[in-house]
């Protein structure tokens, strides 16, 4: 009984630590959700990137970090890689609330990586 129980604790831990990962998410949004100055009620499977990239760190990364650190600086630059798409799903089509209809591009996120 006590080697099932730790194995389904190491899993539980794996599936929380990927979805802390840098990954691909998705939500369901209306073309005015998006806040880009279209107005229709059609909705949409919006794809985005979240997650954490601190694994792919370069040595640049670090590098930037320990000068930063010690004030070498004049303004501050960021030093982690973040997670971003690194393709885009075809442009998204759809029919605004005036009848006339709009094309997206580089909407909805197909892939993410650590940039």
């Amino acid at each position: 009984m006590g080697p099932l129980r730790g194995d389904k604790g190491r899993r539980v831990k794996r599936e929380r630590g990927d979805r802390r990962r840098c990954g691909l998410r998705e939500v369901q949004v209306s073309v005015t959700q998006l806040g880009l100055g279209y107005e229709s009620e059609e909705t949409l499977v919006f794809r985005y990137c979240s997650g954490r990239c601190l694994r792919h760190r370069r040595t640049y990364d670090l590098a930037l970090d320990s000068i930063q650190s010690a004030g070498l600086l004049k303004e501050p630059a960021p030093h982690v890689p973040c997670c971003r798409p690194l393709h885009y799903e075809e442009d998204f089509s759809f029919l605004g609330n005036n009848n006339q209809y709009y094309t997206i591009p580089e909407l909805s996120a197909q892939d993410c990586g650590c940039v």
